[in-house]
This record gives structure tokens, sequence and C-alpha cells, in this order.
């Protein structure tokens, strides 16, 4: 029996002891995070899938893991030998669908979860169907404290507070708005959960969550005594008198788990911060513009390093070579604080893997023909990137350069739009996958999520896709970011996807209403060389000849070795 085998068997063996006859394992913590502390990836550690996204289920007979598009080739292979069975979000069952007939079949049946992997937003996403069905729920314990021998422990890194002249707006200023926000709706208290809402609200930033700023903590939000902030005191070392100057205590994270648990199966007010924080005021979209043009020196200077490699006739790096030599120039770039999530760098084939990522494993060497794919960002002192660039490193098929150049236009649809507030990211999704679909070709992923400042690089509540969710029908606002990243994956053979930053920005005014754009934040060249320049109309051409030549005259002052100044004057030139 191999070790993810036994690991399902441990964990059947303690359901029965618990009188448990179905066991959720989301990806999860406490606070709905997307990526989580090593502490609480019980979901990778029960299952072997590495991918960020995927919900486990284990009943006596059947183990089922879902996950969307992003890692369905992932998944495939890493579940080989396993007992768990990849369920494809969007094409098998669903999982609150599953729930409901496995609840229908089954009346009384007992479901279960740790408590500390599900937040209120979570069971009601898993269990609305189910919530006045015949079914119990059991969740005051964590089967993994027993059976995961060397789990890791909770982080420890300390807090910082970012200051008022870098984050735009007083953490006592949000307070108030927070504590007004509660006051109208005749509310005492409130329990900020989100580890991105807690930072953004009190200016605070930590280092508790992989390539994540956040602090794990509790904000209990009080309109008539100080606030409780709810973390291990000693991340708070130095920052005591600026708490109590914003009127917030500290206690220990472990109340603020126990005050969580206690609601976890209650329905909750939509906190009001996301949509807050999502319009960014003007000091932290001129911190965007500042973290983009250092990320764009960074990637020129890898970009002319790269093609001076493969021009060199020597021996080509490995992706895991282009990831630590981009992550080096990053982090030679002033303020620099790390990435802000893993380096996508996947050649030829991995491509076509959503969210590859590299290992000692599945690591490859490049070679002088084909593409690579390179999907990466960093968190600066002033703000946070995102920039993904596929680039060709020699002779490309005729599918490749087609493929390529569909996902240009698509890209530029969306750069190029125009169109009136409270358009929603839904309606808007249509204008970066139109010409790939007269190709009969398309994407599973979305088009475009927000960018937090100095926070996560994923960040609601706006979206752009295709399908329906809540986040595709909120409106577009001025000062929002998103990303603008299509793609096409041909599974086996090469991926192609280019994301560049955008903020949104008012347009004009008309009779007919107020119409915004999209600024540009990213400054990095395009690769050219693939594309087919007679699929380009005359106004994409023209946009990528302006946006290049912005780019020039934006970095090329703070590039210092003449080689590289030459590499940007080429790639730069018009098409």
């Amino acid at each position: 029996m191999n070790t993810i085998q036994q690991r399902v068997a441990n964990l059947r063996d303690w359901m029965k002891q618990e009188g448990i006859d179905i066991f959720l394992v989301p990806t999860l913590d406490p606070h709905n995070s997307e990526y989580v502390a090593e502490y609480w990836k019980c979901r990778q550690w029960l299952t072997g899938f590495t991918g960020s996204a995927g919900t486990a289920v284990v009943t006596a007979d059947e183990a089922l893991l879902w996950t969307d598009s992003r890692y369905w080739i992932q998944a495939g292979e890493q579940l080989l030998s396993t007992p768990f069975t990849l369920m494809r979000e969007g094409e098998d069952i669903d999982i609150s669908e599953w729930f409901f007939r496995a609840v229908w079949k089954n009346p009384g049946v007992r479901i279960g979860f740790a408590p500390d992997m599900m937040t209120p937003e979570a069971f009601e996403s898993f269990f609305a169907r189910i919530r006045e069905r015949r079914c119990s729920f059991v969740y005051d314990s964590d089967p993994f404290s027993r059976l995961w021998n060397d789990r890791p422990a909770l982080p420890k890194a300390p807090a910082m507070r970012i200051p008022d002249e870098i984050a735009g707006k007083s953490a006592n200023e949000k307070l108030r708005d927070m504590i007004l926000w509660m006051q109208e709706r005749r509310m005492k208290r409130y329990l900020l959960t989100d580890l991105s809402e807690i930072c953004w609200m009190l200016n605070l930033r930590g280092a508790d969550v992989p390539y994540n700023p956040f602090l794990i903590a509790f904000l209990d939000v009080r309109t008539n005594e100080p606030s409780c902030l709810y973390v291990e005191p000693y991340k708070m070392m130095g920052l005591v008198s600026y708490l109590q100057s914003i009127d917030v205590s500290v206690h220990c994270y472990n109340e603020g788990l126990l005050l969580q648990r206690s609601q976890i199966t209650e329905p909750r007010i939509e906190s009001p911060v996301p949509f807050w924080r999502a319009v960014k005021n003007t000091t932290e979209q001129e911190g965007f513009r500042e973290a983009h043009r250092r990320d764009g020196v960074a990637m020129v200077r890898f970009l002319a390093w790269l093609d001076r490699t493969v021009e060199g006739g020597g021996e080509m790096p490995t992706e895991m070579d282009i990831d630590r030599r981009l992550t080096a120039l990053r982090m030679e770039q002033p303020g620099c604080c790390g990435l802000s999530f893993e380096t996508i760098a996947a050649y030829g084939p991995h491509g076509a893997i959503v969210h590859y990522e590299a290992t000692p494993q599945t690591d490859v060497r490049l070679e002088r023909r084909g593409l690579l794919l390179l999907d990466s960002g960093a968190h600066y002192d002033c703000g946070t990137t995102d920039i993904t660039r596929t680039i060709a490193l020699g002779a490309l098929t005729d599918e490749e350069r087609k493929a390529y150049t569909l996902v240009l236009k698509g890209h530029l649809q969306l750069a190029r739009a125009v169109f009136p507030e409270n358009t929603t990211g839904l309606q808007l999704d249509t204008l970066a996958r139109a010409s790939m679909w007269r190709e009969g070709m398309d994407y599973g992923h979305g088009t475009g999520h927000g960018v937090g400042h100095r926070l996560g690089v994923h960040e609601g509540p706006v979206q752009i896709r295709k399908n329906l969710r809540a986040c595709t029908t909120l409106p577009f606002r001025a000062g929002q970011t998103i990303t603008d990243e299509p793609g096409i994956y041909v599974a086996g053979r090469f991926g192609v996807r280019i994301e560049n930053t955008l903020l949104t920005q008012p347009a004009f005014e008309t009779p007919m209403g107020h119409f915004l754009h999209f600024e540009d934040l990213t400054l990095c060249p395009y690769d050219l060389r693939p594309v087919l320049l007679h699929m380009l109309t005359h106004e994409e051409r023209q946009w990528l000849n302006d946006y290049h030549q912005r780019v020039a005259e934006t970095l090329m002052p703070f590039l210092t070795d003449e080689a590289d100044r030459e590499w940007l004057r080429r790639a730069t030139q018009k098409c």
C-alpha cells in the first residue's frame, strides 16, 4: 500500500470511529485564503495533488477530488495510483449537487470536516442546498492533528506596518468607515476573517502565507469599545503603541478561532471591505505604476539575457534555471519584497499545464525551438505585479504561430476596450475570446482578476470570466485593477498566454453616460516574432507600436547595460 492509500485508509478508520459517513477536505484555512500556510495543506497531504485549488471528499468506498480546468492535466498525473478519482469542475457533477444527491439517497448521513478548514462563506457554498435536509454536520475534531505525524507548525513571522504615505489612507479612517457601515445596519460587532481584508484595514502586513504578505489573525471590529485583533502577541512586538493609537487591542489567536468556529454554520452579511479595497486611491495607483516600472526593468534584463543565451549557441537553461535567473533580477530591484506567486516557467508541452510549476522531477532543458510560457510577478514596497509573456526560442510551427496571434489579438481587444461605467466582467470577457472563437478555440480559465496593493496577487471581487458567477456581474469602477490574460493550450504540445495588469480609468462622458478605459500598468515588450502580422488589424498594430514606444521611453533611462538597451531598442521596433 502506497503512502496516499495508507493515509486514506487511516482517515476512513478515523471516520468509522467517529461515526462520520462523508468527510470533506477543502483547500481552506479558517480565513478562506487562496494560498494556505503549510499547516493547513491537509488536502495536499491526503491526496498528493499539489495544485493550489481543489476539494477532496472521502467516504467508505469513494475518494473524489474536484479541481478546475487549470489543474486537470496536473491532477490527472498526480492522482495516478491513488484512491482518488478526478472530478473536473464545470464538466463533472458539481460538488454541491454531489452532496445533495448523497443526502437524498442516505437520509441521516453525517458529514464531517475539520473546523479550522471551513468558513461561513465556504459552508454556504458547499452545503446551501442541504442545510435543511436530513443530515448532520460534525466539526468538533480535526483528524489531521492525529493522522499527520509531521504536520508543520503555524507560521511565526512578525508583522509590520505600512506607512500611511504608501497606503494612501490611514487605518483610523478605514476603521471609521467600517464602524459607520456597521452602525447603519445596527451591528455592534463584525468579525473579519479574511487575511487580506484585515491587513488592508489595519495597514499591516506579515509573512505567514507563501507569496502573500499576510498576517494570520482575526479582527473583531466593535462600534462601542476597542476592536480586538486575535493574533499571536509575539508577532506584534513594536506595534503595540500603533494599535493602541487606532483603538485596537491584541488577544491570542486561539480566542479568534473559537469565535470563528461558533459562526461556521451561521449566515453572514457580506463584508464591504473587498469592494472598498478594490478601488485603489491615487497613492496606491502611483505605487502600482512605480512597481511595474521596476518590474519592467527586471523583465527586460531577463529577456535580453535569454535572447543572448539562445543566440550564443551554448548550453540552454532549464525551466528552474529560468525561474532562478528572473527571481534574482527582480530581487536586485529597489524595494522588491519577494515573488507574488510561484513562477510558471513552462517549456513546450508543459505550457499546456495552465499552472505548471517546475520541480526537480519535471524540470526540462529548453531547446532552440518552440515556446516558453513565463508567468511571474513580485511584491514591491509600493505595489504588486503580475505578467505573462510567451517567448519564441526558435523555429515555430504554423499552429503555434496562429495560436499566439489569436491570443495576442484577444489580449489587445480587451486592453483597448472603452465601455460604459457599470459594465461587468461577464460582458468584457467576450472581447478576449471573440477572435479565437471564430477559429474554434477557447480556454477554460478566467480572463482577468484583480491585483492587490502589496496584498494578494489574486484579489476580488471584480473578475473577467465567461462563466456566470457573482464576481462577473459586479460593475467596473475607476480605480480597479484587473489582469488581461487570455490563452490557448494544446495538451501535449504547447501553451500560449499573454498577460498585463490594467488599471480602470475614466475615459470620457457623453449624454449617454460615463465611459471607462484601461491604463496599461505593465511595461514589457511583447514577443512579436511569433506573430502572423496579416492577422492583425491596422488599429491593433498601431496600439502595439504606441505601447512599445511608451515601454522604451519609460524603461530606457533605468537600463545601465548597453546590451540590454540595444535589446530593448530591437524589441520595441515598429511592426
